[in-house]
């Protein structure tokens, strides 16, 4: 059974306990709430305004287990907070464990500081779960071009590839590209941050530069 009083308390707190800065957003200048508005914790959720704000008003239908996926993520919420969450909304919290959709908090603080970087985050089977503007625009053409990328070996479930440090692509609007691929591993929930990187003043620089543009204009 859902507890509504509960529900509201726990987002309100979790809401006004989270600064701009903790989830990748500016500050501005005008800003007097305490922590984070309600329609940017909807927006973080993927939700409408109304909705959220019904939630910490103790209104409304009793919220998804989707739903309350989303607000875990949406809020940065730690494995144990976000099983609290499903329990207060009165839905048993998903198994833990590989596989898992939940990106950890701190992988997140890290990706959300990614701004002007091609980056993403994805899963053991290679399922990408979060992208960077600039990484929409540079991985999802990647995928659709022959050479040595990581996604031809994900699709084919291949176990134990390493990828190469340095790697060549050929992209559709700017050309052969140069990069370097660095990777963060959470091992707790065998996620993985990839970042893609060029030389400073190199050529691929510039055109990651590009892509950054093309990423941010289409975001």
């Amino acid at each position: 059974m859902i507890d509504r009083a509960g529900l509201a308390d726990f987002l309100l707190r979790r809401r006004e306990a989270l600064q701009p800065e903790d989830v990748g957003l500016p500050r501005g200048q005008r800003r007097r709430t305490s922590g984070l508005r309600r329609e940017e914790v909807a927006a973080l959720c993927h939700m409408s305004t109304d909705y959220y704000s019904r939630l910490e008003q103790e209104r409304g239908s009793q919220p998804s287990e989707q739903m309350i996926a989303s607000i875990a993520q949406g809020l940065h919420l730690s494995r144990d907070e976000r099983d609290h969450l499903f329990r207060l909304a009165g839905h048993q919290p998903p198994a833990r464990g590989a596989g898992t959709d939940h990106i950890s908090p701190g992988m997140l603080r890290i990706f959300d500081r990614l701004t002007d970087t091609p980056a993403e985050i994805v899963t053991e089977l290679g399922e990408t779960l979060r992208q960077t503007p600039p990484g929409v625009a540079l991985v999802g053409d990647l995928c659709r071009f022959r050479g040595p990328s990581r996604s031809i070996g994900y699709r084919e479930h291949e176990v134990g590839i390493r990828p190469r440090e340095i790697k060549r692509y050929q992209h559709a609007d700017v050309g052969l590209l140069e990069l370097s691929c660095q990777v963060l591993l959470d091992p707790e929930q065998s996620h993985s941050l990839l970042v893609y990187t060029a030389v400073p003043g190199s050529d691929s620089y510039e055109k990651l530069k590009l892509l950054s543009v093309i990423g941010a204009a289409s975001a």
